[in-house]
């Protein structure tokens, strides 16, 4: 009886951790808009849905096509919108209102860019239509902050072979109008969550010019 008692006080402890660790991603995002991203199945879709427990309203712009239909138990009041298409997203983003204490999700941008690549998969013109959709997409998001929060997850890619270093499925004309970048990855068979990227307005800034 007491091992069984010291479980569950273990049990209580982890989640009232969790629940705190939670907390403290709220007070770092609230206000901004944020892209999290990670490897595939790594856990950023739950993430997302927990999150959107604190908030008083929260929206979810569903284009993943894999969720289990045990993520949609995870927060009931959740309002969900399966999206199609880009253009119906870009129709229910523009009728989204700024509301304190309000949360809206898309899940997963980078989702969209079959829409834009299945019939030119290595066209180049077809990338820059998916990434200037994703910016105008981002910019509207990004004008109901600071009442709003953003949450916009995106897949993550190899951006140096050498080094292993990675980065968000996007441009850098994408992450202009994004206030903080998160990256979910593993360590020690932990799921992290940290600061990869945050936008930080020069105070001052000084021009050199060289020359030949």
């Amino acid at each position: 009886m007491n091992e069984l008692k010291s479980g569950l006080q273990i049990y209580e402890e982890e989640k009232k951790k969790q629940e705190e660790e939670l907390k403290k991603v709220k007070e770092k995002i609230e206000g901004k808009t944020v892209m999290l991203f990670g490897e595939p199945m790594i856990g950023k879709s739950l993430f997302a849905l927990t999150l959107s427990k604190l908030f008083d309203k929260s929206f979810l712009l569903l284009i993943d096509r894999n969720y289990p239909q045990s993520f949609f138990s995870v927060n009931p009041k959740l309002e969900i919108q399966q999206i199609e298409n880009p253009k119906q997203l870009d129709f229910i983003v523009k009728k989204i209102p700024s509301s304190n204490n309000q949360l809206v999700i898309i899940d997963s941008i980078t989702s969209l860019s079959t829409f834009f690549l299945q019939e030119a998969y290595f066209s180049p013109r077809a990338v820059n239509a998916f990434n200037n959709f994703t910016d105008k997409i981002i910019r509207h998001l990004a004008s109901l902050t600071p009442h709003t929060t953003n949450l916009i997850i995106a897949h993550e890619k190899i951006k140096d072979f050498e080094t292993g270093e990675v980065a968000p499925r996007v441009n850098k004309i994408v992450l202009r109008n994004i206030d903080i970048v998160l990256r979910m990855f593993i360590e020690d068979g932990k799921r992290m969550i940290k600061v990869w990227q945050e936008r930080k307005l020069p105070t001052k800034v000084e021009w050199y010019f060289g020359s030949e």
